[in-house]
Formats: C-alpha cells, structure tokens, sequence
C-alpha cells in the first residue's frame, strides 16, 4: 500500500473512532448502557486498527488487533503496558454485553468507567499517531 492510501484509510479509522466515543457518550446519557459499551469498544478497536497500520499491520479479527496491539506496539516499548489492559477489557465487556443474554454487571458505573478509560486510550493512540508522522 502507497504511503498516501495508507494516511487516508487512518483517518478514516481516526474519524470512525472519534464518531464511536461520540455515540457511546450519547448512548451513555440516554441510558443505552450496553450499546454505550459497543461503542466504546469500537472506538478503541478503530484507532488501534490506525495505529497497526503504521507498521503495515493489518487484522481482520478482532482478537488478531489485540493480538498485534500488544505484540508490535506494547511489548516494544512504544505503547505502555496499561493500554494493553484497557483494550482487552473493553473487548471482553463489549463481548460480554452484546452477546449474553443476562446483563447483571452492566450498569452506568461501569460504562462510564468504560467510557472513560476509552477515551484516555485513544487520546494516547492520537498521540502516538502524531509522534509517528502519521497525523499532523
């Protein structure tokens, strides 16, 4: 992939983010708790997905983006090791709400926790991209 393609699909993925956090904040308010943890999630899943992309990784699954999050950005150094933390449990609460068929644990506490510590990841992946070239 040409260097030029590759900027436009990150800002994509930067923009599909920033619409998923905006929609979990949204969905949160409302009390739309479960969709609010899917969002959230995706934001996350998107701007990781970004940052992959610097080092020509690309994953169609969403455990081979964890997988390549933890091995070629935070085991290097590049990405602390809280990052990696954040990202494995939104994806477990993200698989956790939308596929169980009890929510007992889901409630606005944890969402917004959820919420929250998505949003200081993407914020350190933001920077990351810039530190990176990726992003102006």
């Amino acid at each position: 992939m040409d260097e030029e393609t590759r900027r436009i699909i990150i800002e994509v993925r930067i923009e599909k983010c920033k619409e998923d956090l905006q929609a979990a904040r949204e969905l949160l308010r409302l009390g739309f708790l479960r969709a609010a943890v899917n969002r959230a999630y995706y934001g996350v899943f998107h701007i990781t997905s970004a940052a992959l992309l610097t080092l020509d990784i690309e994953r169609s699954k969403h455990s081979g983006v964890q997988s390549a999050f933890s091995q070629h950005l935070v085991k290097p150094g590049c990405i602390e090791p809280e990052y990696s933390k954040i990202y494995a449990r939104a994806r477990r609460l993200r698989e956790d709400y939308d596929y169980a068929d009890e929510l007992r644990d889901l409630d606005e506490k944890v969402t917004a926790d959820l919420l929250a510590d998505a949003e200081r990841f993407v914020a350190r992946m933001e920077r990351y991209l810039r530190e990176v070239g990726a992003t102006g």
